[in-house]
């Protein structure tokens, strides 16, 4: 049996990558008001403004959730002029959805695959 002797210099990096890999795992938990809001576009396309009175929430934190939203690939968006100028939202399939969630979560675990051989 071939044993490790850990060198407190490892505990250091192990720490911070054991850091980054929770970070990064926050950015794809979704809020109440996230999944509301992916659930309301499933059946419509809707402004920030129809989606916060629909919802009962502040427009300034809808923006925020669609932001999040777009970042993670569950929900599309597209700039209309209709008298004003602004962006029109949608949720992507639940099926097409989970696809880009875990691909993303895929890339992400193979760069913290490469850190950890780095590293470690």
């Amino acid at each position: 049996m071939i044993r490790y002797e850990q060198k407190s210099s490892d505990v250091i990096p192990m720490e911070e990558l054991l850091n980054i890999f929770t970070n990064v795992l926050k950015k794809f938990e979704l809020t109440n008001s996230e999944i509301r809001i992916y659930s309301l576009l499933l059946d419509e396309q809707l402004t920030a403004r129809q989606i916060a009175k629909r919802l009962g929430l502040s427009e300034r934190i809808v923006r925020e959730k669609l932001r999040h939203l777009l970042e993670l690939g569950l929900v599309e968006r597209k700039l209309v002029n209709r008298g004003w100028i602004g962006y029109i939202y949608w949720a992507k399939a639940p099926r097409e959805a989970l696809k880009v969630l875990l691909s993303k979560m895929e890339e992400i675990i193979r760069s913290m695959e490469k850190e950890a051989n780095k590293i470690l």
